[in-house]
Parts: C-alpha cells; structure tokens; sequence
C-alpha cells in the first residue's frame, strides 16, 4: 500500500508535464492503470488527487464523461477526509464538467462554494482561480465589463506570483473578453503574451489554446479565412496531441468562429 500511494502520487505530479507537453494518452494510461490496482482503491488522499489528476487528462482529452466520474469520486473522498482546501479544488474540477453541460449556474454555484473553501483554508492561489471562474454567470449572459475587470485583477495576481502557466492561461481568457468587448489591440497583446509563455514552456497544448482564442478574435474583425485556416490549424494540433481545451461549450454565449465564418465563405 505504501509503494502503491508512493506510485499515486509521482503519477499526480507528473499530470501537468503529461498535459502541457502533449502526452495525454501516456498520462491517463499511467493514472488509470494505477488507480485500477487492488492496493490503490482505499479512500485515501492519494486516490483522490490521482483521480482529480486523471479527470483533469480526461478534460484535455475532451472526454467529459470520464472526466465527470474521476472528479465525483474524488469530490466524494475530499469531503469524507474533511479538508477544505481538497474539497475546494475537487469542487473547482467538478465545476468545469457542469460549464460543459451547459449548466452555467450549476456552475456557478460550484465556483463559489469553492472560492469560499479556499478563503477558508488561506488558500490564495486556489481562492484566485475560483474567484475568476465565479464569472461564468456573466459571461453566458453577455456582460463583459465585470469578467474583464476581474480577470485583470487575476492575471496582474499570477503575474506577480510568478504564475507562468496560471498567467498563460488567463491572457487567453483576457484575450477573448477584450475582443468580445470591442478592445482588439489589447486582445491581440494579450494573446501574443500568451504565446510566448506557453513557446517558452514548451507547451503545444498551450499554443493549440491560443490559437483557438485567436480564432474567435479574427472572427469578430470579420477576417473569415483567417478564421477558418485557424480552426483547422487547431483541428490538426488536436490530433496529433490527442485533445485541446474543450470549450465547445463557450459557442451557447460567444459563438462558432469557424461555422460562422465558414457561412462568408
């Protein structure tokens, strides 16, 4: 059992180098394999962050349904052990399932509940991460002046603490409020921003990010092969990684940017 949680937890800290380098399928193999073992099934806090850690490869895999039973079970262990902050990161996964339901508010509720834990537990990086996502009622109601405002705040915050990949990840999400905003040149420097961390990084995952936030903002400046030639750019990073940021649930509030476009083709 000793060399099993030992196991669990070296595959758990690997699943952002799994991800951010392109290794999806290498990663859930691990996990899933380990997480099968007889001597990994107790309700540990070893199982549960492996679990979260798999979900997390399922999301980029953009299987949400394995996704959803990796973060409910380990939601599920988080609140039998009682720590807030582990229940606070298990419900913050959780929540990213309920935004590609549809489900904004659900969603929403998630977020918040989560934010209020990571306060709880002097958790300031986790309670940042939260405190953005809150937004999402905001955002599927077309209101962009408080997501921009926040999310300002929030990568100014991961830029301070040296947050690269937070920072990376959030400049996407800045990018794409300020063009729905009508702001195009601060949304083209925030997504060049982006680029250059995630290049610097080495992460083709990050870049296959930026270019589909690109895609939605050459769609708003009407530049429709732009459009397309970036979608199927994206398309093709998507096969050869094995999965991208699974965001076909932002088309409900912003859009098909290659559908759209394709249509002025």
């Amino acid at each position: 059992a000793g060399e099993t949680g030992r196991a669990l937890a070296a595959a758990t800290a690997l699943w952002r180098f799994w991800q951010q380098r392109g290794h999806l399928a290498e990663g859930r193999r691990r996990l899933e394999d380990l997480l099968a073992l007889p001597a990994a099934r107790g309700r540990t806090l070893a199982r549960a962050k492996a679990l979260a850690a798999a979900g997390g490869i399922a999301w980029w895999q953009e299987d949400i349904a394995a996704a959803s039973r990796h973060y409910d079970e380990a939601l599920a262990i988080e609140r039998e052990l009682g720590d807030p902050a582990g229940i606070a990161d298990a419900l913050y996964n959780q929540a990213f399932v309920a935004t590609a339901a549809g489900d904004f508010e659900g969603a929403a509720r998630r977020f918040q509940e989560s934010l209020e834990l990571f306060r709880q537990a002097g958790d300031e990086a986790g309670a940042v991460r939260a405190d953005w996502m809150v937004v999402i009622r905001d955002l599927a109601a077309g209101r962009w002046d408080g997501p921009m405002a926040r999310a300002e705040q929030v990568t100014a915050t991961w830029r301070r603490a040296g947050a690269r990949y937070d920072l990376g990840n959030g400049l996407v999400w800045l990018a794409v409020v300020y063009a729905r905003a009508g702001r195009p040149d601060d949304a083209h420097a925030a997504m060049r921003e982006a680029l250059a961390l995630f290049r610097e990084a080495d992460s083709p995952i990050g870049v296959a990010s930026v270019l589909q936030g690109l895609t939605y903002l050459v769609r708003w400046q009407d530049r429709h092969e732009d459009a397309v030639r970036l979608a199927g750019a994206v398309e093709t990073l998507r096969e050869r990684l094995g999965g991208r940021a699974p965001l076909d649930f932002l088309a409900a509030f912003i859009g098909d940017p290659e559908a759209e476009s394709r249509v002025h083709l």
